[in-house]
């Protein structure tokens, strides 16, 4: 296919490209940067410009929708940012593809659009799946809220197919650490969210909408929730024994590295996706365990045009 990224020059487009070239795709590239394509065709613009839109549009045949402004964001960004860049810049993208008569998008969403839905209890963990609420709680989870809505509405007026991936962390981490424990609860590798993306590709949704959570494989399981706010380091070892020997053997306090208090089950993806995550915390102890973390940890900072 022909594919348009939006948002080309981010983290999404960081974890994606390589992937969809390598699957034979031929891409355009849409960001608001002169980015180095290398090689790819770019068009540079602005999301909340829809003349913009409509000339990167021209000609694809399917849209991975990634320009956005997110939760890191919060602090630096304003609401009306928010609304400006992730709001009337998806509607954009999506009124020029029905102009354009173009039927399929892949929307890069959030576990930001649970909100209150996924905050813990009292005296448990959390644990969220798509039959959660979309209760968000901020300018960016309402933000991608409206997106999926205004996607489920043109697909059932306009025949435009949307695959939503509410993806979890992926954004890059300081230590390999960092980015192991992360795994545990809400942390996904970027090259299984470029698989994700690129199933969602081909996916055909009942009634033209879905939405799924694309995070890295259970090692803790829902089972498990009360007894997480106890003691996570000792569930851990349960589920993955002599893992805190490891952890001292490499000089490693875990503890202030397991700060989320949510699981995310991955089930309606490996069901009705097809989504295999590769990439979890199993993979990151052997990693460790054998000293072999530059050929499993994802390349960090950046993305990978050096932007």
């Amino acid at each position: 296919m022909k594919i348009l990224i939006t948002g080309a020059g981010g983290n999404l487009g960081r974890a994606i490209i390589p992937a969809l070239t390598a699957a034979g795709h031929s891409l355009r590239l849409f960001d608001f940067r002169d980015i180095n394509a290398q090689g790819h065709e770019l068009v540079i613009g602005d999301i909340r410009n829809i003349d913009d839109v409509r000339a990167a549009i021209s000609g694809v045949d399917a849209i991975v929708h990634a320009a956005a402004l997110h939760g890191i964001h919060l602090a630096k960004w304003r609401p009306e940012d928010f609304w400006g860049i992730n709001v009337t810049g998806t509607f954009n993208v999506y009124e020029a593809a029905r102009e354009a008569g173009i039927k399929r998008v892949v929307l890069c969403s959030t576990m930001g659009v649970y909100g209150d839905s996924a905050r813990p209890p009292a005296d448990a963990w959390s644990v969220v799946d798509e039959n959660n609420a979309l209760l968000p709680g901020d300018i960016y989870g309402m933000s991608k809220k409206l997106c999926e809505e205004m996607a489920d509405v043109y697909g059932r007026k306009w025949g435009i197919t949307t695959v939503a991936l509410r993806l979890g962390m992926f954004v890059p981490e300081g230590t390999f650490e960092r980015y192991g424990f992360r795994l545990l609860f809400g942390g996904v590798d970027d090259r299984d969210v470029a698989q994700a993306v690129s199933l969602a590709l081909t996916h055909e949704p009942a009634g033209g909408f879905d939405a799924f959570d694309i995070m890295a494989p259970l090692t803790y399981q829902p089972s498990d929730a009360q007894a997480l706010h106890i003691d996570p380091l000792a569930v851990l070892e349960e589920r993955v024994p002599g893992c805190n020997a490891l952890f001292a053997e490499k000089g490693i306090d875990a503890r202030p590295l397991i700060w989320g208090r949510t699981l995310w089950p991955v089930n309606k993806a490996i069901d009705v996706l097809g989504y295999r995550p590769q990439y979890g915390f199993d993979g990151f102890l052997q990693s460790l365990r054998s000293g072999t973390s530059d050929a499993y940890y994802p390349p960090q900072g950046l993305p990978w045009w050096g932007v």
